[in-house]
């Protein structure tokens, strides 16, 4: 969704904490098991690491915009982080 500046700032950024909040909790699922295999032994697949790396960088770029927000509305700087564009790395 994108920001719009006639949206109240602290509801743009509660709505981004949440698209966090959903993100790092599939992550959670989508690694814990529950199998009772030992955790040493416990194999993910290549789908499975593709999905999850998904929903870690759309939590990323939630954390982003929530600064962005705070930025605009005078909160301070947004630190610029160098990240690479994760669609760079999935080509290599």
């Amino acid at each position: 969704m994108p920001l719009h500046r006639s949206m109240n700032p602290t509801r743009q950024a509660a709505d981004e904490a949440g698209k966090v909040l959903d993100a790092l909790a599939a992550v959670s699922m989508e690694l814990s098991c529950h199998c009772g295999a030992p955790p040493h032994t416990l194999v993910l697949s290549a789908s499975k690491v593709q999905e999850t790396c998904s929903k870690i960088d759309d939590a990323v770029c939630a954390l982003k915009k929530i600064l962005e927000i705070a930025a605009r509305v005078g909160q301070g700087p947004v630190p610029h982080l160098s990240l690479p564009d994760p669609s760079e790395s999935a080509n290599e």
